[in-house]
Parts: C-alpha cells; structure tokens; sequence
C-alpha cells in the first residue's frame, strides 16, 4: 500500500461543520467527509476527476439541514489511499457498495458528478437495491448510442490520452497544476471564474506520485478496456437500471458529447434529463444553486418517500 501524506490538510466548508474518518475496504482506506445529524435521512455524494470530496462544498451546507451526508474520496482521490491497480470502473462501482455495507446501509440515496455518476450507474445495474434514488451531474449513462456521432464525439477524449500515457501523464498532472487549472477553466463557462485558490485545492493533490499515478491508471483502464466494450460492444445493455433517475447535464460540456445521452431512456424505469444552456462539464461549480435546488425536489419527492 502507498503512504499518502498525511499532512496535507483538509479544505473547509463554510455554513456546516464537517467531520473526517476512514474506513478500511478490503485494506483500502477510504476517506469520507460527513455532514449533518446522525439519525437523520442518508445521502451519499460522488466525485468526479480532478475533484474530490470537497467539490460538493456549495451542497453540503444545504442538505444536511435535511440528509446526514457521507462524502467519500474514491480510490487514487483527495485524502483516500492511492494503491497501484484496480482502477477498472466494475471494480469502483464494487468498492463503493463494499463501502456502504461496511457502513451499515443497505439502502442509500446517491447525488454524482462524472465518474461518481458512472460508478453510481454501475451499482445501480449490477447492485439492483442498493441505491434508491440516482441524481447525476455531467456523465452519459453507461448505454451509449455507438454510431457515428458517438465516434466523432470521442474526439474529446484527446485530455483523457495525455493523462493515461504512461509515465508522461503523471508528469504532466505533478508538474505545476496548469494541466488540471486548465481543463476546470476550460471554456469560461463559470459565472465568476475559478480562483487560483481553488483549483490548486484539486491540483494539489497530485503533487503525490501515487494519486498522478492512479489518475493515469483510471484513464488507462478506460481507453483501452471499458470504452469499447461499454459502447461499442454495449457491455451493459443487458441490464435496466430499477432506481428512479434524474440526470442534469450542462450543454457546453467541453469532455462529453450531448450525443452520448440519446436512447438512454430506454434502459431505465423512471429517467428525466435536463439538459442546461451555457453550462460546461464543471455543472455542480458553476451551476451549484441549480444543482441543489433539482436534487432537493428530486430527492424530498413524496413518490419516493418509502424506497
């Protein structure tokens, strides 16, 4: 196991008090941020990369008047432990319901960003029950649409092959922090801009050859083992996905293609999309007062009051 530095301190939150701990999941420590009282209803939030926990610091303050929060940091993320392989997404996915039940909950609401959401739609297909209610930010469901469309849109797949080349991709995310600044700025679409204060609290962190390394591992797996059989061979097209879902995707999306969300309705039982004009990949930074207010009303919905 690789020795993270343990001093690195954690960003606050303003408007809520955040609590730390870890948990050991098949002898991976796995950091989780928690907000709100104990007994009160559950909600987990996902990250996405090159994020970590603290990219829900805009949410955390507003549902856990409501939710006890549980916010973990992936594997390879924020303040978890960075091992050398395993960074294929079934077995992300398979971690995080490892989590929950060594947590306790056997049922849990799940609010995602990016590869949160792609996990969260893999337990959802593979670990039917575990998650109730599925609110998504920014990420194609896993049953893409593979045609032409979908081949001209992996053209914006050109940062994800920089970061999995080896050795170069972990150079280049530990050098200065340019590489992550300019893909969370990419577009301008945030009202305000990022501050330098910001961005490096993500950057930072692969300042740690382990966390470079496993970023580098994450792309890695994805290129050259999930992407093709995910859409072009549609691995997970045999599977529906139970858990009412809502998906709220920000139209100027530098990364992901609007086409990759076409026909996905198909796979589930209960799915809404809303797309979001002048609204980039970043959605829960730039859009945080949306997002909250969409995931509230999704997740308070009476309809769903006993899952």
């Amino acid at each position: 196991m690789t020795v993270l530095n343990p001093d690195r301190p954690f960003p606050t939150v303003d408007g809520v008090q955040v609590t730390h701990r870890y948990v050991d999941v098949n002898g991976v420590k796995i950091h989780l941020a928690e907000a709100g009282p104990s007994d009160a209803e559950l909600l987990f939030m996902c990250h996405g990369w090159p994020q970590h926990w603290w990219m829900w610091r805009k949410q955390l303050p507003f549902f856990a008047k409501r939710f006890h929060v549980i916010v973990p940091d992936m594997r390879g993320f924020g303040w978890s432990d960075a091992p050398d392989r395993s960074y294929g997404k079934d077995n992300l996915a398979d971690e995080f319901a490892q989590l929950t039940q060594a947590l306790g909950y056997p049922k849990i609401r799940l609010l995602s960003h990016d590869w949160g959401g792609w996990n969260g739609f893999i337990v959802c297909a593979l670990h039917p029950g575990l998650i109730t209610q599925h609110f998504a930010t920014n990420i194609p469901p896993i049953f893409p649409k593979y045609d032409i469309h979908a081949v001209i849109a992996t053209l914006r797949f050109g940062y994800m092959l920089r970061i999995a080349l080896p050795y170069l991709g972990q150079r280049m995310l530990r050098r200065d922090g340019r590489f992550v600044h300019h893909l969370l700025t990419r577009g301008g679409t945030r009202p305000g801009g990022w501050t330098d204060a910001e961005t490096s609290v993500f950057s930072s962190q692969f300042k740690e050859p382990a966390r470079a390394r496993a970023s580098s591992r994450l792309y890695g797996e994805f290129l050259l083992k999930e992407y093709v059989p995910a859409g072009v061979l549609g691995r997970y097209k045999r599977y529906r996905i139970h858990a009412p879902t809502r998906l709220l995707f920000g139209e100027r999306d530098f990364a992901l293609d609007t086409c990759l969300l076409r026909d996905a309705e198909r796979y589930f039982d209960d799915y809404q999309l809303e797309l979001v004009p002048n609204t980039g990949h970043f959605i829960v930074d730039e859009r945080p007062a949306l997002v909250s207010e969409r995931a509230w009303a999704f997740f308070t919905d009476p309809r769903y009051a006993s899952m």
